[in-house]
């Protein structure tokens, strides 16, 4: 598994840190989002959303996966772009069918809400 998609899926706050630039920028099915500190936050809790995350392939820095959100199975691609250093500089997350990722953005939105 990616080791982006391992951090995700665990929640592990540490090696996302030492995964990700300072400045990453985070392209979500909802809007982009920019740094460090945000996207980690976000990611911690989308691994908490998903379910049964199972890498299906890589290509050439993409990520494919395919995960379960509540009762809504799901495909979703991860693709990392990095930068000389080796971190990852910029992310896009895609997600479907569409009543997955409706599932997925009202989940979410949710467990955001409960932490304040």
């Amino acid at each position: 598994m990616s080791r982006l998609l391992a951090a995700i899926a665990a929640r592990d706050g540490e090696a996302l840190t030492g995964l990700l630039a300072d400045d990453v920028v985070f392209h979500s099915p909802v809007q982009t989002y920019r740094g460090r500190d945000q996207v980690i936050h976000l990611f911690v809790h989308i691994g908490r959303i998903l379910e049964s995350v199972q890498e299906t392939r890589r290509v050439d820095g993409v990520t494919f996966f395919h995960a379960q959100v509540e009762e809504h199975p799901l495909d979703g691609m991860l693709d990392e772009q990095t930068g000389a250093d080796g971190r990852v500089t910029e992310v896009t997350l895609m997600l479907r069918p569409l009543a997955s990722l409706q599932a997925s953005v009202a989940r979410l939105t949710r467990a955001l809400a409960e932490t304040g």
